[in-house]
């Protein structure tokens, strides 16, 4: 067994995070994501602070929330603006850029450690009490400097990060920097959609901390009329309904863990 399995006092040999991404987007994501969460399966959820509906997530979810702190915001209809007056993060159309590649391209390290303190200072203003950080979109997978604000803020905060990034061409191993910082990093993180079984999900776990991520919403007018991916969304949720965490847990020989206690293994 793992050293970090062991610290988390898991006994299997390996340990499963799910988490459900985008609270905060629409009013449909928001209720998608407290169903998951409501079933047993996914074990955590993350807000965007920058999304039209973050205040109304924090009221139907709680507090214990990761942030996802964003640059760019991919829905054609859906506008996100920064928190600061930062010039170099905004896009054509007025607020961030819909491309993750458009955003890291412009952006300017220091206004985007600003811009993040900022979003998570606006999530706590809100009531949340950050389990974690992640990267919307990924946009700091794009850029070195931008990781290393990433990780810069993640420190400042004392927070874990969710971390599968893969910086491509540039031949960098994103994890070993995190790892060589002190950071916590899962062994694998997988990005999941409704068209791959999560019985071979499961069936397929490697040993170590696995982060599967997960995208639910609620069929609603906002979600189908603004959300691109909203068919997606809808069958997500439908099967992460169906499921019974506790009975996979047993059935696939994994420790369902959440964020908070990853938190509390790096403190």
């Amino acid at each position: 067994m793992s050293e970090t399995l062991e610290r988390l006092g898991v006994s299997t040999s390996r340990a499963l995070l799910v988490t459900a991404s985008d609270a905060g987007l629409t009013y449909g994501v928001n209720e998608g994501v407290r169903q998951a969460l409501s079933a047993g399966f996914v074990t955590d959820a993350s807000l965007l602070v920058t999304g039209p509906f973050a205040r109304e997530a924090v009221a139907r979810l709680g507090g214990n929330l990761g942030v996802q702190l964003a640059l760019s915001a991919e829905h054609e209809l859906l506008e996100m603006r920064p928190v600061t007056y930062s010039p170099s993060l905004f896009g054509g159309r007025g607020g961030f850029p819909l491309d993750a590649n458009d955003a890291s391209e412009h952006a300017d390290p220091d206004e985007v450690h600003r811009e993040f303190r900022a979003q998570i200072e606006r999530a706590r203003m809100l009531g949340v009490d950050p389990t974690f950080l992640a990267s919307h979109d990924d946009v700091v997978a794009q850029h070195l400097a931008l990781f290393d604000v990433f990780l810069d803020v993640a420190e400042e905060y004392g927070l874990p990060i969710r971390h599968g990034y893969d910086f491509g061409s540039l031949a960098l191993d994103a994890g070993k920097l995190a790892r060589a910082r002190g950071h916590f990093v899962t062994d694998a993180t997988i990005n999941w959609s409704p068209q791959r079984p999560l019985h071979d999900v499961l069936a397929n776990l490697q040993d170590g901390v696995t982060e599967i991520i997960v995208h639910p919403a609620l069929g609603s007018p906002d979600v189908e009329s603004v959300l691109g991916d909203a068919a997606q969304r809808l069958a997500t949720l439908e099967q992460l309904l169906a499921v019974n965490g506790p009975a996979l847990a047993h059935e696939f020989g994994y420790t369902p863990i959440t964020w908070r206690q990853i938190g509390a293994r790096r403190a």
